[in-house]
């Protein structure tokens, strides 16, 4: 439901920044309004509303919130889930994109205990046996413990994330990713920008998840 309203969204937006487009490159218009204070105005109006479309397509603008928290039916536990991170070009990304990352938080209600995971998707067709994957923090290799893989219109790989590789990932200049299959292994290295992002899900997933506190449950 969220992606669908997500993909309509900017289906709705694409189109306003197509008009403004043709609009501004018309020589009709342009010629009328020359350089004048509302023909500035206007093409600064077009680089805001398309840098909040790129903001939007990855990560949401900054008013957004990346983490969002879903209490469990039975109170059990409470669920945090990251924006989706897509490495490399990606004109938009959506949750349970191929090769999309994201970072999910578990907060068990009976005993206070958080958890800290990475879900890597696949395509079904992609691979045929995940093995797991690894991160490699400013040289260090980590493997990360596969703790779940679920298969529906994707492939999820499920890897819990101990709070020490998670101060790394944190605190890391250099990141790559890798995910290995019995068929091959996939490496990937962060750029910069894609590091920064990367470590702004975790830290963002961190801080609802430390001031989570538990649920009291009021018994009719």
């Amino acid at each position: 439901m969220r992606k669908a309203l997500q993909r309509r969204s900017l289906i709705f937006f694409f189109g306003i920044l197509r008009f403004l487009w043709n609009f501004l490159s018309n020589p009709r218009y342009t010629k009328k309004m020359g350089e004048t204070i509302l023909g500035e105005l206007l093409k600064i109006l077009f680089f805001i509303f398309h840098f909040c479309f790129s903001l939007f397509a990855g990560i949401g603008c900054s008013s957004g919130d990346s983490i969002r928290r879903t209490p469990e039916p039975a109170l059990e536990q409470v669920l945090f889930n990251s924006d989706s991170f897509c490495p490399g070009f990606h004109l938009f990304c959506f949750d349970g994109d191929t090769r999309s990352l994201s970072f999910r938080g578990v907060f068990k209600n009976s005993t206070s205990e958080k958890s800290i995971f990475l879900d890597y998707y696949l395509s079904s067709f992609e691979v045929s046996f995940p093995i797991g994957v690894s991160l490699k923090l400013d040289g260090d290799w980590f493997n990360l413990r596969k703790v779940g893989t679920d298969y529906s219109d994707s492939v999820r790989i499920s890897s819990f994330v101990p709070t020490e590789v998670a101060d790394k990932i944190i605190h890391a200049k250099e990141i790559a990713f890798s995910f290995s299959s019995r068929e091959k292994t996939i490496n990937r290295f962060f750029s910069p920008v894609e590091t920064a992002k990367f470590q702004f899900l975790l830290k963002s997933l961190r801080e609802k998840l430390d001031t989570q506190s538990n649920l009291n449950i009021l018994n009719p």
